[in-house]
């Protein structure tokens, strides 16, 4: 017979562990910490600032509030081009004092057009309209670009519109004061020949009275387009401190182009306001860059 094999108590179970199905490497597989995905950094409460200026909005809201900025505007300029044309009278009477001063408290104009008094009644009250609303409209379109800004930008831009009007006024006021009443004295009385009764036409004297003012308050400008320019990176104070003679020169030529009489005197009463401007402006432009180069 042939001879029975033995079988060990532990053959069993190694030909059980055999014939199990061995489970899928993945679930066998220890996973590394390296492999294991990092958590998502979360923002600590402290870090986040909230901004009470800023406003989010769609762009349909966006352009609702300039709708309503422009309405403001529009409003604020014909409400004064309505109070000036109720005062028109002694609107005119102010305008044409410099005018009486040269030619006697009896002088007089002369009327071309039928409608010239009308017309110039209007064009008053619009130009005051403009001059004196135009702050305020600068003052609208600022707020609503304002809150997208941070609050230092912000203070800087208000303080450049109140120093742009106040410059422009100053302009207003010496082209008033020192040189508008002298052109007419060296055009109606130095230049008159005799025999010649002078008297200009109401809508040419306002147009002169106009323009003349308007250019001194534009040229008055000059501090705020340098400064501007020197914060843009544009422009540098040393370049014009280098180039300061050329500057003058510029500004010379600019003042005798546009200065309202043909004389020595109109010319030096535009030309020294602005150079004083023009150093002025590098002053200050010297003076915010120290400040950037500490910060």
């Amino acid at each position: 017979m042939p001879a029975k094999k033995k079988s060990f108590p532990g053959s069993k179970k190694k030909a059980i562990q055999k014939n199990k199905i061995a489970p899928p490497a993945n679930l066998t597989k220890a996973v590394s910490p390296s492999q294991l995905p990092l958590p998502e950094p979360r923002l600590e409460e402290e870090s986040i600032e909230f901004n009470p200026r800023e406003k989010y909005m769609t762009l349909g809201e966006h352009l609702e509030e300039l709708r309503w900025v422009l309405i403001k505007s529009i409003i604020t300029v014909f409400a004064i081009m309505i109070g000036s044309l109720f005062f028109g009278s002694e609107i005119h009477t102010i305008f044409v004092k410099p005018y009486k001063n040269v030619l006697g408290s009896d002088a007089t104009f002369f009327q071309i057009k039928l409608m010239a008094p009308v017309f110039i009644y209007l064009k008053t009250s619009f130009m005051v309209s403009i001059l004196f609303g135009f702050p305020f409209v600068f003052y609208f379109l600022w707020n609503f670009i304002s809150p997208a800004l941070d609050p230092t930008t912000d203070k800087y831009g208000k303080f450049i519109i109140l120093f742009s009007t106040l410059l422009f006024w100053g302009g207003v006021l010496v082209c008033w004061f020192t040189v508008f009443e002298n052109l007419l004295e060296i055009f109606l009385v130095i230049f008159r020949p005799p025999d010649v009764d002078m008297k200009l036409p109401i809508d040419e004297y306002y147009d002169i009275f106009f323009n003349i003012h308007l250019v001194f308050g534009a040229s008055f400008q000059l501090p705020i387009v340098l400064i501007l320019l020197g914060r843009l990176g544009i422009l540098k104070s040393s370049f014009l401190i280098n180039r300061w003679r050329e500057a003058t020169i510029i500004i010379s030529v600019f003042s005798a182009f546009f200065s309202p009489g043909p004389d020595v005197f109109s010319m030096m009463m535009l030309f020294i306001p602005l150079m004083i401007l023009f150093f002025a402006s590098l002053v200050i432009m010297v003076i915010s860059e120290k400040k950037d180069k500490e910060i």
